[in-house]
């Protein structure tokens, strides 16, 4: 194989893997469950993709966060099991989602809660670029002690090094 074949193989594994990585498995009759943003426009929108196991008839996306429950999203039936589409988000925050399978006499199965982030959801479009917390920094918290740690650290060394080096000339 010439080496950019292997550089190909290579780079399918290595997505291969973070698909695998990315992907969350909700517990049955639901499996894996992937989303990713795909606008930042007025809010954010997901694509959605979740699999079922099951003869279900419509299965719904159910977002929401401490403060707000949005309406459920109607997800397509992909074939195989597979179910997908977009949801729209007013902000773009790490929401919860729930995932809703109805079969066709009502009966409803309800996923466990999961959020974008598990859902492979980039962290710097949930949450925006880092920030530092507030109360971290060089002066708060253990850094506190560490700081007084280290000058204590340093006072002893330097009045050992008094102590030695000023001692009485007389002896010599």
């Amino acid at each position: 194989m010439t080496r950019w074949m292997h550089l190909l193989v290579y780079d399918g594994l290595m997505v291969f893997i973070v698909a695998l990585i990315a992907m969350v498995t909700l517990p049955a009759p639901f499996g894996g469950a992937e989303a990713g943003a795909i606008s930042l426009d007025e809010g954010m929108t997901i694509e959605v993709i979740v699999e079922v196991d099951g003869p279900y008839t419509i299965v719904l996306a159910q977002p929401f966060s401490p403060s707000q429950q949005l309406p459920p999203t109607a997800l397509s039936d992909l074939g195989d099991g597979s179910w997908g589409g977009f949801v729209q988000l007013p902000s773009a925050a790490n929401w919860n989602i729930v995932f809703d399978a109805f079969e066709s006499d009502g009966t409803t199965v309800r996923s466990d809660a999961t959020t974008m982030l598990e859902l492979g959801v980039d962290r710097v479009v949930v949450s925006g670029e880092p920030e530092v917390p507030q109360g971290e920094g060089l002066f708060s918290g253990n850094s506190v002690w560490l700081m007084a740690a280290v000058f204590l650290i340093l006072g002893a060394l330097g009045a050992l090094a008094w102590w030695t080096f000023s001692g009485d000339d007389s002896t010599t």
